[in-house]
């Protein structure tokens, strides 16, 4: 049988009320008597029930975080540093995958309104972005702060924004594979933003953009892998592909090299997100690197601050992310 706050009253000599109180570190109970109840309750193992320590302390401890989907490892490694960020803090995460539904985040945002978290992080991307914001806008101005991460929002005092410039991270590859001396360049992958900056990369180098080379596909390995096969019944093949990630670039490869296509000799291939397994994919893969850990970070500190009523700086209002290509075997220099 567990141990109760009454066992813990009893055993202290004191009232429930107090006992309540020291255990929830109140100010109101005296030194030697809140040393006393701590030790009590750790001789008993005594486990706090959540619900009544919120009532308490009008806090959950709690925060949500909203990702697509959590088997992508660029969402995985930003949520591992969410939590260890704001476990020193003394804070729970809530992890929820949209699994890019509407109606999923539609539910979590209701989730939040019932006050089961303190604040909230959404990473999330996709159409949805438009019709909930004005939701999620009166989710904080209810008292549950956001922070937002690669999502836009026009008052950034009201919501903060931690984000990568993914248009300049798509000119910079574009732009790094026609130094290479390739022309024949696609880009797989439904992101506005990136395709946007790979389009202009070409134009301000006087290269046509065809659109037989742009693929609108799932954001997956299973994505990328249907989209090469794609590739391979064009007459007219690339020399290069851009990825919107990672994982669909992978795909892509494995796709074109069940053939008697080579990767980098026929084609390049170059990802987005410089996820821990591109490294030791064969070939290694070259990426932009977008430093996930380091936003995640960034948006669990100041989500903190948030809570704890603390003013932020206009830098910490919109906070960007450099990144920087790395350069693997996946792709090469061609005549």
């Amino acid at each position: 049988m567990s141990t109760t706050l009454k066992d813990i009253a009893k055993k202290a000599n004191v009232s429930i009320a107090t006992a309540s109180l020291a255990l929830n570190d109140s100010e109101k109970v005296n030194h030697a008597t809140y040393e006393k109840i701590q030790k009590i309750a750790k001789e008993l193992n005594y486990t706090p029930n959540a619900r009544a320590r919120a009532l308490v302390k009008k806090a959950t401890e709690t925060i949500g975080l909203v990702i697509p989907e959590v088997e992508n490892p660029f969402f995985a490694e930003m949520a591992q540093s969410i939590k260890n960020t704001i476990k020193e803090s003394g804070y729970n995460l809530i992890l929820c995958s949209t699994e890019y539904k509407s109606e999923e985040e539609l539910r979590y945002i209701n989730l939040f309104k019932s006050g089961l978290v303190d604040g909230a992080i959404f990473a999330c991307l996709g159409d949805m972005m438009e019709e909930h914001n004005k939701m999620i806008i009166d989710l904080v101005k209810n008292n549950t702060p956001v922070v937002f991460v690669d999502r836009e929002i026009n008052n950034y005092n009201l919501i903060p924004v931690i984000k990568t410039d993914l248009f300049e991270g798509a000119y910079k590859i574009a732009t790094h594979l026609i130094n290479k001396g390739h022309k024949k360049i696609g880009f797989v992958g439904q992101s506005e933003e990136r395709v946007t900056g790979y389009k202009k990369a070409l134009r301000d180098n006087k290269i046509k953009v065809k659109n037989k080379y742009v693929f609108y596909d799932y954001l997956t390995i299973e994505g990328g892998y249907k989209v090469g096969q794609k590739i391979l019944k064009l007459d007219d093949l690339p020399t290069a592909l851009i990825c919107l990630n990672d994982e669909m670039a992978m795909g892509v490869i494995q796709s074109l090299t069940s053939t008697d296509i080579k990767v980098p000799d026929d084609i390049s291939v170059i990802g987005i997100d410089n996820i821990r397994m591109s490294e030791y994919y064969n070939p290694s893969l070259t990426t932009l690197n977008i430093p996930k850990k380091e936003m995640g970070k960034k948006a669990a500190e100041i989500l903190l601050k948030r809570i704890n009523n603390e003013k932020l700086t206009p830098n910490e209002q919109l906070v960007i992310f450099p990144t920087e290509l790395i350069i693997r075997k996946s792709s090469k220099t061609i005549n």
